[in-house]
C-alpha cells in the first residue's frame, strides 16, 4: 500500500488524530471516534487504490491468473456503500468460458453485448483487424452487430498496433481536403485559393511538400509527384517505364507486363514460359498472352492452334495467321461431331454384330468341346 502522503492524490482529506464532542447533558465527554474513522478511511483508500491499479495493464496482469497472483474477488464482495467506488468503466473479472477458445478464464465481458471473450483472443482479433486497416472494428461475436468503442480497443490492443489504429481512426474522420503523406503519414490539408489558376499552373497546384519529411507528392492522386505527367497518365503507368519495357535489347523485350496484375517482369534467363510472382499467372514472355490449352485444339506452343503464340507462326503476316488458325479451328469443330457420330455408328454396328456372332461362337465352341470328348449330342 502507498504511504499516507499519497492520500491527497486520491482526493482524500488528511486524517485527524482525534475528535471529541461535548454532550448535551452534563460535562461528560463523548468517547473519541478517531479509530472508527481511521478504519473507514483505510477501507475506502484500499478500494480506490485497487480500482486505480486494475485500470493499468500492469495491475491487470497481477489479477487472478496473472504473474502476481493477487486475489481480487473478495473486493467485489464489499458492502453496498463501497461496491460503487470502483466505477462503471471496469466490470468485475468473472470465471467465464471464452466464446472463441472455449477455455474458462477470468474474463471481463464485452461492453456491447456482455459476451465473454478472453484477453488473448480479443487482442489477436483486434490486431488482425488493424492489420486490415479497419478503424470501426465490429464486435468479435457474430450475433452482435455493434462496433467496439475506442476505449475498449485501445485498452486491449497490443502496443505495436496502437499507432496504426490511431492513424486509421484519424483517416476515417477526416474529409476529402485532408490526406496523409504517402511516406510519413503526416496529415496535410489542401486549401483552395479563390483565383482561377492558369493552365500552366493547373497541375502544379496539387504539388505538396510534406513539412515533416520533405517528401514531394501529388494531392490529387495521392502519389509521388509526377512532373510533366498528369494524374490519369501516371495511374496507367509511367511513360518512361513503358518505353523502356517495350525496347528490344539482345533479341528480347526489356520487360513484359503480366496480363492479370499488370506488373512488369524482366526475364534474365530461361524459356518464354513465365510465372508471375505476384499472382502466379502463367504467360508467354514474347507476346504477353496467358498460357491456355484445350484438348484437340492445342496450346500456346502449337503453331496452328488459336491459343498459339503469334511469334511462332507467320509473325510478319498477322491476317494470314488468323485466317489459317481460324480455318483449322473451324475444321476441328466440324470434324469433331462427325468423328463422334461415326464412332457411335461403328459402336452400334459392333454391338449388333456381337449379338449375332457371340451365340454362334459359343455354340461352335461347345460343339468342338463335345467332339474332342467323343460325347454324342
Amino acid at each position: 500500500r502507498p504511504p499516507p502522503a499519497a492520500w491527497s492524490a486520491m482526493g482524500l482529506p488528511p486524517s485527524r488524530a482525534a475528535c471529541s464532542s461535548s454532550g448535551s447533558a452534563g460535562d461528560k465527554s463523548v468517547p473519541c471516534c478517531s479509530r472508527l474513522l481511521e478504519a473507514h478511511r483505510v477501507l475506502l483508500f484500499d478500494c480506490l487504490w485497487f480500482s486505480f491499479t486494475l485500470k493499468t495493464p500492469a495491475g491487470r496482469r497481477a489479477a487472478p491468473g496473472g504473474d502476481g497472483g493477487i486475489e481480487v474477488l473478495d473486493v467485489y464482495l464489499l458492502p453496498e456503500p463501497f461496491s460503487g467506488l470502483l466505477g462503471g468503466d471496469f466490470a468485475p473479472l468473472l470465471l467465464l468460458s471464452c466464446r472463441v477458445c472455449l477455455e474458462e478464464k477470468r474474463i471481463q465481458p464485452l461492453p456491447c453485448c456482455k459476451k465473454a471473450v478472453c484477453e488473448e483472443c480479443l487482442q489477436r482479433y483486434l490486431s488482425a483487424q488493424v492489420q486490415l486497416g479497419q478503424a470501426d472494428i465490429k464486435c468479435p461475436i457474430t450475433e452482435c452487430s455493434e462496433h467496439l468503442d475506442e476505449t475498449t480497443v485501445l485498452y486491449n490492443l497490443p502496443h505495436d498496433d496502437i499507432i496504426k489504429y490511431k492513424y486509421f481512426l484519424e483517416l476515417s474522420r477526416i474529409d476529402s481536403s485532408t490526406k496523409p503523406c504517402p511516406q510519413c503519414k503526416h496529415f496535410t490539408t489542401f486549401r483552395r485559393r479563390g483565383h482561377i489558376p492558369t493552365p500552366a499552373k493547373l497541375e502544379n497546384k496539387y504539388k505538396i511538400q510534406c513539412p515533416s519529411c520533405q517528401f514531394v507528392w501529388c494531392f490529387k492522386c495521392h502519389s509521388p509527384w509526377h512532373e510533366g505527367v498528369n494524374c490519369k497518365e501516371y495511374k496507367k503507368g509511367d511513360k518512361l517505364l513503358r518505353h523502356w519495357a517495350n525496347e528490344i535489347e539482345h533479341g528480347q523485350r526489356n520487360a513484359q507486363k503480366c496480363p492479370k496484375c499488370k506488373i512488369h517482369i524482366q526475364r534474365t534467363e530461361g524459356c518464354d514460359h513465365m510465372t508471375c510472382s505476384q499472382c502466379n499467372t502463367n504467360f508467354c514472355y514474347r507476346c504477353g498472352e496467358r498460357y491456355r490449352q484445350l484438348r484437340f485444339f492445342g496450346d500456346h506452343t502449337s503453331n496452328l492452334s488459336i491459343f498459339g503464340c503469334k511469334y511462332r507462326y507467320l509473325p510478319e503476316r498477322p491476317h494470314l495467321r488468323r485466317l489459317v488458325r481460324g480455318s483449322v479451328c473451324a475444321g476441328k469443330l466440324l470434324i469433331t461431331p462427325l468423328i463422334l457420330v461415326l464412332g457411335l455408328a461403328l459402336g452400334a454396328v459392333a454391338v449388333v454384330i456381337g449379338l449375332f456372332v457371340f451365340p454362334i461362337y459359343c455354340l461352335c465352341k461347345k460343339q468342338r468341346k463335345r467332339s474332342r470328348t467323343g460325347m454324342p449330342w
